[in-house]
């Protein structure tokens, strides 16, 4: 029996079981380095990846629409709903995109957090109790449109046209002195 390290034509074959080529690397027990080291020798076995569906499962789940919005009405961040969940930023930027019904949830998330953020500021205001600090961070975070330092410039004056540019070229006088 050959070494699990030595390629096998039969993988051609078994490739199209696993979702991915790293699945297939684990379930024969080889380093994924190896896989790709056939990926590169054997044409075959190349076509045979090339030939596999690289659809990666989704993770994403209708329920996250509800769970979203719980979790940010409490003043977190969607980067912490994606950690609460295991995924990244950019997956969840990714499904804001790909399934509406989740942009719309994320969209009400955000104000529940902005909400929550709010609140925590009128009590500071009323008590004297909590971060000013903090709290000003947080929602210039979470609802910075109408949170923000915001900057006014107005330039004033008369704008001029130039009708002519000239180019003079001076040379100094050479002088022996």
């Amino acid at each position: 029996m050959p070494s699990p390290t030595t390629y096998r034509a039969d993988y051609c074959q078994a490739l199209a079981d696993f979702g991915t080529l790293a699945d297939f690397a684990r379930h024969i027990g080889v380093p994924y380095s190896r896989v790709r080291y056939w990926y590169c020798r054997h044409p075959e076995f190349s076509k045979a990846v090339k030939a596999m569906i690289y659809v990666q499962p989704t993770r994403y789940r209708s329920a996250y629409c509800e769970d979203v919005v719980d979790f940010l009405k409490d003043g977190y961040s969607l980067a912490a709903f994606a950690g609460q969940i295991g995924v990244t930023h950019r997956t969840l930027y990714y499904w804001i995109d790909k399934h509406p019904d989740f942009a719309e949830a994320v969209k009400r998330a955000q104000a529940q957090s902005a909400l929550w953020w709010e609140r925590r500021i009128l009590e500071f205001a009323k008590t004297g109790q909590g971060n000013a600090s903090a709290i000003i961070f947080g929602l210039k975070n979470r609802a910075s449109d109408e949170w923000r330092d915001k900057t006014h410039t107005e330039l004033a004056g008369k704008v001029e046209q130039v009708h002519r540019i000239e180019r003079r070229i001076v040379r100094p006088e050479h002088s022996d002195g």
